[in-house]
């Protein structure tokens, strides 16, 4: 399939997007009516705090976070679109700055419009669970518990960089790039950083 976008001709009928066969090509219609009208901000993804343990080669992260999609995001969801979060995390010696380890989690969330909920999924497939409503979803996204193994580590002061974005690589291929030009698909927190001791012998 091949999208393209001409100059935001005027379109009408803007109610047969409903009746659209492909709920695919639902969503890149709703995208390029969007691109036609005025610019409009993107959702907004913010880390608001970070608190990680470390003990055996292995550590224990409890991140909260506010998550808002925008509009268009809302409406590409109801449409049949799938969106996938990714929280990136990165350990590094704090003296140094080298990096230590690198842990990327991903969360998906898709509608199901014949039970009218919507899915999350996690890294490991046992844990999808259903709600009936996206901002419960989103509430769900917002404190996260992750683990990884990161081997032996030498007793010291490190930093734990964590950030959160919606990754457009992963969405359907003809929405990827008409979505990388929309302020509407904006969605990705700044980069935090936050202080971890590993204490000797721990």
């Amino acid at each position: 399939m091949v999208f393209t976008m001409p100059g935001c001709a005027k379109m009408h009928g803007v109610e047969r997007v409903g009746r659209l066969a492909s709920p695919l090509l639902a969503a890149l219609v709703l995208l390029t009516l969007s691109a036609c009208s005025e610019p409009h901000q993107g959702g907004t993804f913010e880390i608001n705090g970070v608190d990680a343990r470390w003990a055996s080669g292995r550590i224990d992260i409890h991140l909260d976070q506010d998550l808002q999609l925008s509009e268009e995001a809302r409406r590409a969801l109801r449409h049949g679109v799938p969106l996938t979060l990714e929280v990136e995390l990165v350990l590094r010696d704090a003296r140094t700055q080298t990096r230590v380890q690198q842990h990327n989690s991903l969360y998906e969330i898709r509608y199901l419009p014949l039970s009218e909920r919507f899915q999350l999924s996690g890294p490991q497939q046992e844990d999808a669970r259903t709600f009936p409503r996206l901002r419960h979803a989103l509430s769900d996204l917002g404190r996260l518990d992750v683990s990884f193994e990161t081997g032996v580590l030498p007793s010291g002061e490190y930093e734990l960089l964590a950030r959160s974005f919606l990754d457009k690589s992963r969405m359907p291929p003809p929405m990827r790039l008409p979505v990388m030009f929309s302020r509407e698909w904006n969605h990705e927190s700044d980069w935090t950083s936050w202080p971890l001791v590993v204490e000797p012998g721990a």
